[in-house]
């Protein structure tokens, strides 16, 4: 083994992978010896390392500043968001301290307003309290007095008994009698045979008055065998309540009130009232709660008790019957409290009911309408008059303006309040007989026209047509609606809202083509159209014999302006401004207004204010037929009914009209009634059939009679079935959730009105949450409110509830369409509230009057025009 050289420089072996680097290097071209590579290799290699040690320092520095870096910009953040976080909270804390104090103040608002009417109801408890004190401490006194009268009288025949064993046994002693004592027994036997006779005669006075009552021969079995309108009419008999106050006032039970006016009647009807409400507790009471089975009871103690006396009258008046009736008298006065609100509410809407058909009937006197109806109408306003002032005391006068004033502004006819008549008034021949294009009024009577106004118009129009081609009604529609209303005035056409977006593109297109025309000075397209069409308007607005008319004529000439534009020397400007200095002159008060606006816009753009210029027109036009139609109805209505059977039986003549459905119709509605009934009934039978019914009807349904009614059959059948499902809805919510369905609940209406024009998937759940705004509610009772409802929309007329109210609705207005004379019809105009309330649906009385005002009308104009064809079909002449 050779050991190194000391003095030798001991040899480097590099690792594997340095060395493959290394032998590399030593293989290039112009490298040094190998001693020097060794050197150079060795400082490589420490400089390597110094230069990886100084790269992994570099790179920890780096990595460590930017953890600081990250450190910080945490630590910032972190600051940050503390402060954003205190912030926050103190925010939320102002925000919670603000609710706490709108809280605070709120309940100490509602503790306020409690606290009031917590006051008000112990003040009315204690006033109640201290009444019935006083009532009760009056009974007791008076109780105390008549047996302190009866102990006065016992105590006297106990005296007398006494006297009269004393003088038995001084008469048997034989002693004689000085003249003073023969005086006084003479005196004595006077003043005994006075007490008799005075006993006698009020007996004898208690047998009459005991025996005229009974003489009525009122029973409890009498009553309820007898009809309840014949016992309460004979309950208002004067004899009735002189035989009973006289019994009453006997037996002590009117002490007290005799000088009260009114008291004594009062006190009598509420005493025979037992016999009604035990002989007919059906008609009397409406619900089964628990203080109508209380009054029940009561009123049978004191029947009992009164009978009892009855069969063996004697006084003073046994005890039970004094408290038999103080207890009837005060289940009586709290079951009445709760009901007269609805009487009172019912006979408010009977009295402005009857108001409305005064105001429609006033101002006819052809025939005497007017009279025959005002007699009836003050017979039964007076009568409801005493009724309601009765019940409602002061009230009275406020609740019935109120209602009237109410029922007039919804149901009677709006008056224009601004002044619309023309100052360019067209002559009384032009009232008849001018027609405008556009807006259609009347034409004249048919004894002004020419021999063929059928023959002429209708074909071009068609026979189903109602309207003209400028979607006007026509005027065999307008004379038709004249005769159902004297009042009806046209109206701009009611448009469906595509209908309204295809008008407005079509306009707006058709105005900016226009401008965009002018704006290249291309007049002659557009400018003689226009003036025709402002000139032709003008025209119509105008009396064809008047000033205006002529200037008007010659001043827009068509041809001269058309000449103009040819040569581009027209001013438009000038039309516009010669038209707007005329419109004030010619149109009515009414338009003022817009022409002052059209005259002073003048920083429009031209077409805009030709736009404005022919709408201004266009409502002129409107006012001008108005006008024409209101100076020319007194000529036409009388004749309208023989006019529409002329024009009727013109296009049967021609084969434009046939009368299939008509007998169809009539036939089926023969085929549902017994027996052979009139033409009359069947005719009546038949149009109840067209506008009572939940399901929609088909035009193609509807007779030919009825052409042009199609919609106004349509918002009558809507209008009854909105009354008869929302009158079964809310009959249903009453009865669920144990209401009084006599009780109006307004709210409760309103609201399912309002949901039953939509769909009727939303009408449950709307009530439902209408339930939880207004009512607490348990949820069982909401669920099955819920259901009901769905029940009864799904069924329609299967559901019982809704057959119950669609046949009673039913009844309702074939009554008062079978009703022939005023009379009859203000009586059933009087009775129509109380009707309505006692079938649960009290809530629809004005829309109910609405509608048979309307329908009766309609009913009188159908039967006069097609009346005849009906015979002809019922006979089997046609």
């Amino acid at each position: 083994m050779l050991l190194p050289d000391e003095k030798t420089t001991p040899q480097w072996n590099p690792p594997p992978h340095l060395e493959a680097r290394f032998s590399r290097r030593r293989g290039r071209r112009g490298t040094s010896s190998p001693a020097t590579y060794t050197s150079q290799a060795i400082l490589t290699a420490s400089n390597l390392a110094t230069t990886r040690r100084q790269t992994l320092l570099e790179a920890r520095k780096s990595l460590l500043r930017a953890r600081a870096l990250h450190v910080d910009k945490v630590r910032r953040s972190r600051a940050d968001s503390h402060e954003a976080v205190s912030e926050r909270l103190l925010a939320l804390q102002a925000s919670m301290h603000a609710a706490q104090e709108s809280r605070d103040a709120l309940l100490k608002k509602i503790a306020a307003s409690c606290s009031s009417e917590v006051a008000k109801a112990k003040r009315t408890a204690v006033e109640m309290r201290r009444k019935r004190e006083q009532e009760a401490n009056a009974l007791k006194q008076s109780f105390e007095d008549r047996m302190a009268e009866a102990q006065r009288r016992r105590d006297e025949v106990l005296k007398e008994r006494g006297r009269k064993t004393r003088e038995r046994g001084s008469s048997g002693s034989g002693k004689r009698m000085t003249s003073e004592a023969r005086k006084e027994v003479k005196v004595n036997q006077e003043l005994k045979a006075a007490k008799k006779i005075q006993r006698v005669w009020r007996a004898s006075k208690d047998r009459k008055v005991v025996a005229d009552f009974v003489a009525l021969g009122l029973t409890i079995e009498s009553v309820r065998d007898a009809d309840f309108m014949d016992v309460s009419t004979r309950f208002q008999d004067e004899e009735v309540i002189r035989a009973t106050s006289k019994l009453l006032m006997r037996c002590g039970i009117l002490e007290g009130i005799e000088s009260v006016e009114g008291a004594v009647e009062k006190c009598c009807r509420t005493f025979l009232s037992a016999y009604l409400i035990l002989g007919h507790p059906g008609e009397v009471l409406s619900n089964d709660g628990a203080k109508e089975k209380d009054l029940i009871t009561r009123s049978k103690d004191l029947l009992i008790a009164f009978e009892s006396f009855l069969s063996s009258p004697s006084f003073p008046t046994p005890d039970e019957l004094y408290n038999a009736w103080s207890e009837f008298s005060t289940a009586f006065d709290t079951w009445k409290s709760r009901d007269s609100e609805i009487f009172i509410q019912t006979m408010v809407a009977q009295y402005a009911e009857l108001d409305l058909i005064w105001q429609k009937v006033k101002d006819d006197t052809t025939g005497g309408v007017a009279e025959d109806f005002k007699e009836g109408i003050r017979e039964n306003q007076l009568l409801l008059l005493v009724r309601i002032r009765r019940l409602a005391g002061e009230r009275t006068r406020d609740l019935i303006r109120t209602a009237v004033k109410e029922s007039r502004r919804k149901r009677l006819p709006r008056k224009e309040k601004r002044d619309t008549k023309p100052r360019e008034v067209p002559s009384p021949n032009e009232a008849v007989s001018t027609v405008p294009a556009t807006a259609s009024p009347p034409v004249p009577p048919p004894q002004q026209q020419p021999a063929s106004p059928v023959r002429d118009a209708t074909p071009r129009m068609g026979f189903d047509s109602v309207t003209n081609d400028d979607g006007m009604p026509s005027n065999r529609q307008i004379i038709h609606e004249l005769s159902l209303d004297k009042e009806f005035r046209l109206k701009p056409r009611r448009r469906s809202p595509l209908e309204k977006m295809c008008e407005e593109a079509a306009k707006a297109a058709f105005w900016a083509q226009m401008r965009a025309d002018i704006a290249e000075g291309k007049f002659e397209i557009w400018v003689p159209s226009i003036a025709e069409t402002v000139r032709g308007k003008l025209l119509r607005l105008l009396d064809p014999k008047g000033t205006f008319y002529r200037v008007v004529a010659e001043s827009i000439d068509i041809e001269l302006i058309a000449q103009q534009c040819h040569h581009g020397t027209y001013d438009h400007e000038k039309l516009l401004s010669y038209v707007l200095n005329l419109l004030p002159k010619i149109c009515s008060p009414a338009r003022d207004e817009d022409v002052k606006a059209l005259l002073e816009d003048t920083a429009s753009d031209y077409t805009i204010r030709l736009q404005k210029l022919i709408d201004v027109l266009e409502a002129m036009q409107l006012d001008h037929a108005n006008f024409l139609l209101m100076i020319s109805a007194p000529q036409v209505i009388p004749e309208a009914i023989p006019y529409e059977r002329k024009l009727f039986t013109a296009d049967l003549e021609a084969g434009r009209t046939s009368l299939t459905k008509t007998t169809a119709w009539l036939q089926t509605a023969k085929s549902q009634l017994p027996g052979t009934p009139s033409t009359v009934e069947v005719h009546l039978h038949a149009f109840l059939n067209l506008l009572v019914g939940l399901e929609t009807l088909e035009g193609t349904d509807i007779p030919e009679t009825f052409h042009l009614d199609h919609q106004r059959i349509t918002d009558t059948r809507a209008a009854l079935r909105s009354v008869i499902l929302g009158g079964a809805i809310v009959l249903t919510v009453k009865t669920l959730l144990r209401r009084d369905v006599r009780s109006q609940w307004k709210e409760l209406k309103a609201s399912v009105a309002k949901l039953l024009t939509g769909e009727n998937s939303e009408v449950a759940e709307g009530v439902r949450r209408f339930l939880e705004e207004t009512t607490a509610t348990p949820p069982a009772s909401m669920e099955a409110v819920r259901n009901a409802v769905n029940r009864i929309l799904q069924r329609g007329t299967a559901d019982p509830v809704v057959r119950v109210v669609a046949n009673r609705i039913r009844g309702f207005v074939k009554e008062r369409l079978a009703a022939s004379n005023s009379q009859d019809k203000v009586r059933l105009a009087a009775n129509a509230g109380e009707v309505l309330t006692g079938w649960g649906v009290g809530e629809w009385i004005s829309e109910m009057g609405e509608i048979n005002e309307k329908v009766g009308v309609w009913y009188a104009v159908d039967r006069g025009v097609a009346g005849g064809f009906y015979e002809g079909i019922l006979g089997g002449n046609v």
